[in-house]
């Protein structure tokens, strides 16, 4: 997971430096949300077992003008492990999601966008079993034992949302994320936030 941070900020950092289009002069660049993350039930492990906690995205403006911002990004979102019972212990795990978007200049405050990426996840848990002989509990052949498990939802992510901005650099950001991971598996994030321009 630390590698998958580490490759998707050497990504964002060669973008930056690659970048051959002008920034408008205000030199308002970076963008810099901190936002609750809800993660929607709907039947299947990834959003049946966790509960989306709270999740930070950052963008930085490639090309700006009148119409459009294209921008790249990376969001993280922390998920907690819900209780299943007590032989399951569900680890807590975050998701990282390079991408890129277009934000488009509907008014001087209403700013929709629509981000394209991909999400990095895995869900880690641990399987405990009792002890199943009563009479002779310290037989190595019938200790408790635990086994980790680790599953990969990794997907490709739809993200439309809008910002609000309150001046030239505090907004509020709403946006919904899908992810179309496997075909009985779709994920359906909802973001509420607030952010910096600057």
């Amino acid at each position: 997971m630390k590698n998958i941070i580490i490759l998707s900020l050497l990504l964002l950092l060669s973008i930056k430096s690659n970048s051959q289009e002008k920034v408008k002069e205000d030199g308002n660049k970076f963008l810099i949300s901190l936002h609750y993350t809800g993660n929607s039930r709907n039947n299947n492990f990834v959003s049946d077992n966790y509960n989306g906690i709270l999740g930070l995205n950052a963008h930085y403006v490639l090309f700006n003008n009148e119409l459009i911002s294209v921008q790249g990004g990376l969001g993280l979102d922390y998920f907690q492990g819900r209780v299943i019972d007590n032989q399951v212990d569900l680890k807590n795990r975050v998701m990282v999601n390079p991408n890129f978007g277009i934000e488009f200049n509907a008014s001087k405050t209403f700013k929709p966008f629509f981000n394209l990426g991909y999400s990095f996840f895995s869900a880690k848990y641990v399987i405990k079993t009792t002890n199943l002989n009563l009479f002779d509990p310290m037989d190595p052949a019938f200790q408790a034992r635990s086994f980790e498990i680790t599953e990969t939802y990794n997907s490709l992510s739809i993200n439309p949302g809008f910002r609000l901005y309150f001046n030239d650099k505090v907004y509020f950001q709403t946006d919904y994320k899908y992810l179309p991971i496997e075909s009985n598996i779709n994920a359906h994030i909802l973001a509420l936030g607030i952010g910096l321009k600057f």
